[in-house]
């Protein structure tokens, strides 16, 4: 597989080196409006540099789009026009106009196209997940997360609301995907949101309530201000809860029985049903050898053998309409319906 780089910023600086790992996968083309950043990538994986993203359609299979939000409806229109499949960062868009575009022409075209929401290949996310799908904790009642990553977006685009979408739609939109993971369609959102420091041009903190179609609902809690570094998580069900705590600590507890701890390491590899694996006589899950793909590996996959990304542009069109809500909530102060 040939593939393009397109935005050479710090993103693409991750995701390259894992793509390159990936037997059979080239790197073959890095473009950035910033020559000098085209021209560094492309050095370390053995590129050509390029600024006009349309140069990269010759060289490559697929692209990977790490440009922002308001720097993409173009590139993926053409990217796919041109029958390449898609990788790009999240949120799709910011409205749900430039979504439906994109996603339009990605299946006029027939192309792959996925998002980067990663939590859902990420330990412990992932593991919690799957727990859930296998009964094990019986029906959702609740599930949370609360990401605190203190941060001061007021001198770049990050900090502007309407070239970011603010904490909820950048960070957040990643924490909102993981519960509509969890219980589905969302049927009715309660949000708020607000601006914390002098000068905020964005929001830099969240906090949202989803109700979900099928039962149960969802909490997050996630902010940019000045607050202690903090990521937790957890799922409550009708026979069993699950937490994970700041420390990355997994705690279970069925009910009428004793808290015990997960080892994760152990824990992470399921099969296509969502069974996670053995448990030995005290209830500790058995050692298992597979550890599920990265969201590397799984965008090639999905190339290869032509099938759906877990995260394809349909997930993230549903999740930017949720978070979309949350504000329409947040500036109305009532609760906002769905339809589902």
């Amino acid at each position: 597989m040939k593939l393009g780089m397109i935005g050479c910023g710090s993103m693409a600086g991750y995701h390259a080196p894992e793509l390159t790992k990936i037997d059979g996968v080239d790197i073959t083309v890095c473009c950035d409006l910033v020559e000098d950043k085209a021209k560094a990538l492309a050095k370390i994986v053995g590129a050509k540099p390029c600024t006009d993203f349309r140069d990269v359609f010759d060289l490559a299979d697929a692209v990977w789009i790490c440009t922002e939000p308001f720097n993409r409806v173009e590139i993926v229109t053409a990217s796919a026009e041109a029958g390449k499949d898609i990788f790009t960062e999240k949120p799709v868009a910011l409205t749900l106009e430039d979504a439906d575009r994109m996603i339009s022409a990605a299946r006029s075209a027939n192309v792959i196209y996925m998002l980067g929401y990663c939590l859902r290949f990420w330990q412990p996310y992932r593991l919690l997940h799957d727990i859930l799908a296998s009964g094990e904790l019986g029906d959702l009642v609740n599930c949370w997360t609360r990401r605190y990553m203190p941060a001061d977006f007021r001198g770049s685009w990050y900090g502007k609301q309407e070239l970011s979408g603010g904490v909820a739609l950048d960070f957040g939109s990643h924490d909102i995907d993981w519960l509509i993971w969890l219980g589905g369609k969302v049927k009715t959102v309660f949000g708020q949101t607000q601006r914390v420091r002098q000068g905020a041009a964005a929001d830099e903190h969240a906090q949202a309530i989803l109700v979900f179609a099928g039962g149960g609902m969802g909490h997050t809690d996630v902010t940019w201000w000045e607050a202690v570094n903090e990521s937790s998580l957890g799922i409550v069900g009708t026979k069993g809860s699950i937490v994970v705590d700041r420390a990355g600590v997994v705690t279970q507890k069925m009910l009428d029985g004793e808290e015990f701890a997960i080892d994760v390491a152990s824990a992470i590899a399921v099969d296509p049903e969502g069974n996670v694996g053995m448990r030995d006589g005290a209830g500790q899950i058995l050692r298992v050898e597979a550890e599920g793909e990265t969201i590397q590996q799984h965008f090639v996959r999905c190339v290869r053998e032509r099938l759906t990304p877990e995260t394809d542009a349909a997930i993230g069109r549903e999740v930017l309409r949720t978070v979309l809500a949350v504000r329409r909530s947040a500036e109305t102060g009532q609760a906002v319906d769905l339809d589902v």
